[in-house]
């Protein structure tokens, strides 16, 4: 018993030290002093319509120099760029000039909040509580297509569902294409008693895959990162006024059934947004619509286990990173998907992802210093009566991009049986080692409490990340016992332990017409709880190339190992309880999308469990003329599996006619051969301006649409937003 209580102790000690030796490492790295403007304040506001002429921005600040981080890293900007800056009490306004052969410009994208990768572009990055980790991000492109996102994790995480208000204009001359942008502070979260903000500025030009930034950005950084932003200096005398939105809605619309009559349906609702402080915002939704929210995309599911589905409605998605806890957040983290302590999808959906009726909902998130605060609050009407779920998560930062936080998430929407989760992380992150790399270290663990269980109901893990340019890395651990339940979050596998690694280099040969090759390898190992192998997956890619052009290429080669201790099913075929061993290849090809017509081409073939299966996916765009768009996806998969013969087919169609960024018509079908259904959605939105708008849409549902064209189903919807700022 001593020798034993000895050596637990000189485990302890062995785990205090590591954690101290990562936290002096982490702790005293601090950010290299930043390249800085003064801010200049004018009495007369310029004129937003996509051209500068205005006088006003003749004594505006500006920035010239900027640098390319890509492809010819370090040297100057391919083409002059010259950014004006200045604000009035109520307004921050921003305009860009990027010189430019006319003809030679990549703009396809008008609608608003449009994937604009493949476009040139202008990217404003701010940093209103000078934090050094998070941040609003801004994009226009040469057609006046604008979009913003909220930055966190320094720039890992992304979300581009968040939707201000705020003007953007553009226009092409024959020296280029102009950008005019006005931010209301009332937009803004932000520290009043700072006059200073992180400002980062970005010019792309696709053409020639140029990004160029100002200040200077090298390859290791995030493409958004937010701690080597330089500054925007004495910004005073700046409002947010009441900081008061209210947003009414009206909604009429009809449901139709083939067995079913006609019914009608009107409907009001509230959503009010309140400034508590210039740093903390809160929310109140009441009879909750999403009518106007895009559909999910049908996806093939040939996995034992259950699909992930993104977030796409806005109350849910406006301060969604508040509300990150562990992995969750970072992009380029494929296993942060095994485990979500709070999925939104989870509140107003059943099983099926069909609405159901949210009676309100209450949010509040912001930063107070150097803590960051999220909770939120929603009731929903399910078949056995109304259900209330909440989740409340609490972070503070230290050091220059480390922090420690705490989640507790209360209500299951999957039973009616009560279960809450209470969760701890520590995360440990500079992006200064060695002057300018990245690495972060976290520590996370989770317990869950549902009625009735009492033990194994914990999760907890670890993971090491180097996320850099040329050696790139990534290790960790995370074990989730067999009865821990998340009631609002997404863990698609329990009882299991997770192990994985994967690194590569991707060097640039600055030649050949290539940017960089990526050489990757990946090793992802799940166990029981009494480590018995249940599935390996080795992976590599030999060949990565991404071109000058924007074209790339890629091809991979996988070991599977699958252990079955029971009968299973894949896509309703029976598969024998055993182990499976396999391998399986895929290529890659795709042209650049900044092209008038542009092609994806991905073959994957190989054995499969007991059978074969070969997947080809074809992805395709053409831009007719720029009022109208048209896509088509392709997935096939055909196979045999436990003797049986199988094809599984979905079709995309995309038909978008854009008429201004202000007004647009999507128009959306697909169809599976699984379920043999055809889903068509057309939604027509106007932005009288920004925040008021009418929503037109139309769902239907076919059923076996191509023995007989019957709609089964239907539903249409005109809605109107009107928000009221004060």
């Amino acid at each position: 018993m001593i020798s034993g209580e000895k050596s637990k102790q000189k485990i302890n000690i062995y785990k205090i030290s590591y954690v101290l030796i990562l936290i002096t490492v982490f702790l005293p790295l601090q950010i290299f002093p930043q390249t800085s403007i003064q801010s200049v304040y004018v009495n007369t506001a310029p004129t937003i319509d996509g051209h500068i002429g205005e006088s006003e921005w003749l004594k505006a600040a500006v920035v010239d120099s900027f640098t390319q981080r890509e492809p010819n890293t370090g040297d100057p900007v391919s083409e002059q760029t010259i950014f004006y800056i200045c604000y009035d009490a109520d307004n921050l306004y921003i305009a860009a000039r990027c010189y430019d052969d006319p003809g030679l410009i990549a703009a396809q994208q008008l609608e608003r909040d449009a994937n604009l990768s493949n476009d040139d572009k202008i990217v404003i990055i701010l940093d209103t509580f000078l934090d050094r980790r998070s941040a609003y991000w801004f994009q226009v492109n040469a057609l006046g297509c604008i979009g913003d996102a909220t930055l966190s994790q320094n720039g890992a995480a992304l979300n581009k569902e968040w939707d201000g208000l705020w003007v953007g204009k553009s226009g092409i001359h024959e020296t280029g294409w102009d950008v005019e942008m006005k931010i209301p502070f009332k937009s803004l979260a932000f520290n009043p008693d700072n006059d200073s903000w992180g400002l980062k500025l970005e010019r792309e030009i696709q053409r020639k895959s140029e990004k160029s930034y100002w200040p200077v950005a090298n390859v290791n950084s995030y493409k958004f990162q937010v701690s080597d932003a330089g500054l925007l200096v004495g910004l005073r005398g700046i409002t947010q006024g009441i900081g008061l939105d209210i947003r009414p809605y009206g909604l009429a619309g009809i449901d139709q059934k083939k067995t079913e009559k006609n019914k009608f349906n009107a409907d009001v609702g509230l959503d009010v947004f309140y400034q508590i402080t210039p740093a903390i915002k809160s929310a109140l939704t009441i009879n909750t619509d999403f009518a106007q929210t895009e559909v999910d995309d049908k996806q093939i599911n040939l996995t034992r286990f259950p699909l992930f589905f993104p977030e796409k409605r806005d109350f849910f998605l406006d301060g969604a990173s508040y509300f990150q806890f562990g992995r969750e957040g970072d992009r380029s983290n494929e296993y942060a998907k095994r485990l979500i302590v709070f999925f939104s999808r989870q509140l107003g959906l059943d099983n099926d992802r069909n609405p159901i009726p949210i009676l309100g909902g209450l949010k509040v998130t912001g930063q107070e210093g150097n803590w960051n605060i999220g909770v939120m609050d929603v009731m929903d009407e399910r078949e056995d009566g109304f259900r209330n779920f909440a989740v409340a998560r609490v972070s503070r930062n230290f050091g220059s991009q480390s922090m420690i936080g705490m989640i507790g998430t209360l209500g299951n929407a999957n039973s009616e049986i009560q279960n809450y989760v209470l969760g701890m992380d520590l995360k440990l992150a500079t992006s200064t080692l060695g002057g300018n790399k990245n690495l972060s270290f976290l520590l996370f663990g989770l317990k869950s409490q549902t009625e009735n269980i009492s033990d194994k109901d914990y999760s907890f893990g670890a993971e090491i990340n180097y996320p850099n340019d040329f050696l790139s890395f990534r290790a960790g651990y995370n074990q989730i016992e067999r009865n821990f339940n998340t009631g609002i979050g997404f863990v698609p596998r329990k009882g299991i332990i997770n192990s994985y690694v994967e690194g590569g280099i991707s060097p640039r040969p600055q030649k050949w017409g290539i940017l960089q090759f990526h050489f990757l390898t990946s090793l992802d190992y799940i166990t029981n709880m009494r480590n018995y192998l249940l599935t390996r997956e080795i992976r590599f890619q030999p060949m990565g190339i991404r071109f000058n052009s924007g074209d790339d290429v890629k091809m991979q080669v996988s070991s599977h190992y699958e252990f079955l201790s029971e009968n299973d099913t894949i896509s309703s075929i029976p598969l024998a309880s055993g182990i499976y061993e396999f391998w399986q290849y895929s290529t890659h090809f795709s042209t650049a999308r900044r092209r008038d017509l542009w092609i994806e081409l991905s073959y994957n073939w190989g054995d499969f469990y007991n059978g074969k299966r070969r997947t080809t996916a074809i992805q395709s765009g053409y831009k007719v003329m720029v009022s109208l768009f048209i896509g088509f996806d392709l997935e096939y998969t055909e196979g045999t599996l436990s003797q049986v013969d199988f094809t599984r087919e979905v079709y995309r169609l995309k038909a978008n006619i854009l008429f201004s960024p202000e007004v647009t018509l999507n128009n959306f079908f697909q169809y599976d051969n699984y379920s043999k259904q055809m889903g068509w959605q057309s939604r027509f939105r106007w932005i009288l301006s920004p925040g008021n708008e009418l929503n037109l849409v139309w769902n239907s549902i076919s059923q076996d649409p191509f023995e007989r064209f019957t709609i089964t189903e239907s539903a249409a919807r005109i809605k109107f937003q009107y928000n009221y700022r004060f």
